[in-house]
């Protein structure tokens, strides 16, 4: 289960949503394009049709492994960016039937219409860097505090270490030094 964020770039409003296992962000922004030709009454509607779809960027914010984590991360996306929820939106028209949902064959052109449209999409969402999520308090998952402190505590020992390393350096180096005035003393002394 992820929670991804749909950016205006115009607009810099933030919508903030959720997948399921097994269904990328990108693929999620897809359904919503694909609804808005049934004409579903949102205010996110309403903006994906006064921009259009290219105005949008796609982010993934984060990974939740069971349904609390999920809604913990949700929560945390509307708050961090001040964002709009995509929760309960519908991308069906009520009333619609499992069996009208099934995949119809596509001609080819369509189908090649598809792909290109999915992959200038995708280099679209890949132009924009993602950030990191960061850890802010408590996680709620033990095991993920342990791995952060292990990362933390990872991070300290690799910056000892290059510290020790450039100490040893700079001893290496002045020894060097000191060898060499040492040298040029004795040979003035001979003279």
């Amino acid at each position: 289960m992820i929670v991804f964020t749909l950016v205006n770039e115009r607009t810099d409003e933030v919508w903030v949503g959720t997948t399921r296992e097994g269904v990328s962000p990108e693929a999620r922004f897809k359904q919503f394009q694909e609804a808005l030709a049934l004409g579903i009454d949102h205010p996110f509607y309403e903006e994906l049709k006064t921009f259009g779809p290219d105005a949008f960027s796609v982010n993934m914010f984060a990974a939740a492994e069971d349904p609390a984590e999920l809604k913990m991360y949700l929560e945390e996306a509307l708050e961090t960016y001040g964002g709009k929820s995509l929760a309960g939106i519908k991308t069906v028209r009520p009333g619609t039937t499992n069996a009208s949902l099934t995949p119809k064959p596509k001609s080819r052109s369509a189908t090649t219409a598809a792909r290109k449209s999915a992959t200038q999409g995708k280099s679209r969402a890949g132009t924009k860097p993602v950030k990191e999520k960061l850890s802010s308090g408590r996680t709620g998952s033990a095991a993920k505090e342990r791995r952060i402190k292990e990362a933390i505590e990872a991070e300290k020992a690799a910056i000892a270490a290059a510290k020790a390393k450039q100490a040893a350096e700079e001893a290496a180096e002045m020894r060097a030094i000191m060898a060499r005035l040492d040298a040029r003393g004795s040979t003035l002394r001979k003279r």
